[in-house]
């Protein structure tokens, strides 16, 4: 019987100005939700701001000055789409579906470069459905 529930990771991010953490898949993933862990500055969000990963040059990291830079508020703002977390990829909320073959990626599929958006380190939980 294939694995039906997501797998958790927890990954440390760092505080404005200090360098861009890249978020990958881990898992060959048909869905991948990536938001704020509340464990970080009892539970102030931060917000997150960095860029989307072009999966096919992993390498090829933006830098601050590119005008693509995206900033996703936390929950608590109440909002929800393109500018807000979780930031989704697949499942339901996108074109890819794992029960038809497509995946939002791979293992080692780069997603997402990410930092806070404040001067506070913060963390993210990152959510990969198989």
């Amino acid at each position: 019987m294939p694995q039906v529930n997501p797998k958790v990771t927890n990954v440390a991010i760092n505080a404005n100005g200090a360098g861009f953490t890249l978020i990958a898949c881990s898992i060959l993933a048909s869905k991948v939700e990536v938001m704020e862990d509340p464990a970080y500055n009892n539970g102030a969000a931060q917000a997150l701001q960095g860029y989307y990963m072009d999966p096919d040059s992993p390498h090829a990291a933006p830098t601050k000055d590119n005008p693509n830079l995206q900033t996703w508020l936390g929950q608590a703002t109440g909002g929800s789409g393109q500018g807000f977390q979780p930031i989704k990829f697949g499942g339901s909320d996108g074109r890819v579906h794992g029960g038809e073959g497509l995946y939002v990626g791979g293992a080692g599929t780069p997603l997402l470069l990410l930092e806070s958006y404040s001067a506070n380190a913060t963390g993210v939980i990152v959510t990969e459905w198989p």
